[in-house]
């Protein structure tokens, strides 16, 4: 088993963002109670799956639960902690800055604040106060990340009006991966990713549902208005995207993301702590055992991409 693997979607849950979540109206995950998480109980598991390096996040449903000063502010607290346990644990973690969306002037601010601090890239939710990433609100954002050339993971949220009375599968179930896939589109269809091509997108759990959906989204490619917005067509775009592994540990998942994206664009993903050990290690397990990466494919999905992503990792 490799040493060298670096997990790009990899969760911090400390205290005080269990204690503003519970407080905003979110007491527990969308499907089980908050896990326990200490930085140590991350490199435990690290250590049993060869994980040299995590890239840490914060997770849905975000920082913003309707109060904008209260959001800025621990999007801040958020940020310090984790350059505090980049500084502490040197190349063990990375870490990915949440921003303050909605607001675009505090997120132009909180991007310039944890670039100055050395944190990695910045975690980007699939929709913030119900707008969609790749909203037109937010486009003057995605032009400060583009001009960074930023690298920007995309993860799941609650979607609008998913608290139907009578729904009662879980979120990340359905929700989640269908969530990531209209996110992907919303992008493109708003001409986000044709216009900031310099911003370096994850797309979690192996774009969800959008390598099932790639094809029917191209065939749209000339019957809409939108295509202006995506000059090169969906599939191009599509394709230049990042997507990591996290929670897909399946060859028929994992060959379907191979249809969309080549082997320099995948990456090595967990989803801890918000799946209990067992399954983060049987995922990855099951990872191992896909037959569809070549050995170049493999070092590149476990460590080689990541490293062009974060440059750090491999600074002397």
């Amino acid at each position: 088993m490799t040493q060298d693997r670096i997990d790009v979607h990899h969760h911090a849950l400390p205290d005080f963002f269990r204690e503003a979540q519970t407080a905003g109206g979110y007491p527990s995950t969308a499907y089980r109670p908050f896990p326990d998480w200490s930085p140590e109980i991350s490199l435990a598991l690290m250590d049993r799956l060869g994980i040299a390096t995590s890239i840490l996040s914060f997770s849905a449903p975000g920082i913003f639960y309707g109060d904008r000063a209260a959001c800025r502010e621990l999007a801040r607290r958020c940020n310090d902690y984790l350059a505090d346990l980049v500084a502490r644990h040197g190349r063990r973690f990375g870490a990915l800055a949440a921003l303050p969306f909605p607001d675009v002037d505090d997120c132009l601010a909180e991007i310039a604040r944890a670039a100055d601090m050395g944190l990695d890239g910045f975690m980007h939710l699939t929709r913030n106060d119900d707008r969609p990433a790749g909203h037109p609100d937010f486009r003057e954002i995605y032009r400060e990340l583009d001009r960074r050339s930023a690298v920007v993971l995309i993860h799941p949220t609650y979607p609008a009006a998913s608290a139907e009375r009578d729904y009662v599968v879980p979120r990340p179930i359905v929700d989640y991966p269908c969530e990531t896939a209209r996110a992907a589109a919303s992008l493109l269809f708003n001409g986000v990713l044709a216009e900031m091509p310099d911003i370096r997108f994850i797309l979690s759990h192996a774009g969800g549902a959008l390598p099932a959906l790639a094809h029917r989204i191209e065939i749209f490619d000339d019957l809409t208005r939108f295509r202006e917005n995506y000059p090169d067509g969906a599939r191009a775009y599509l394709g230049r995207l990042y997507y990591d592994t996290a929670l897909s540990g399946d060859a028929a998942v994992l060959g379907a993301l191979q249809s969309l994206a080549g082997p320099e664009r995948i990456l090595f993903g967990t989803d801890y702590p918000y799946i209990p050990d067992e399954v983060a290690e049987a995922e990855t397990a099951g990872t191992d055992r896909y037959e569809g990466f070549d050995e170049a494919a493999r070092a590149m999905m476990e460590y080689e991409n990541a490293r062009r992503l974060f440059p750090r990792l491999v600074q002397g």
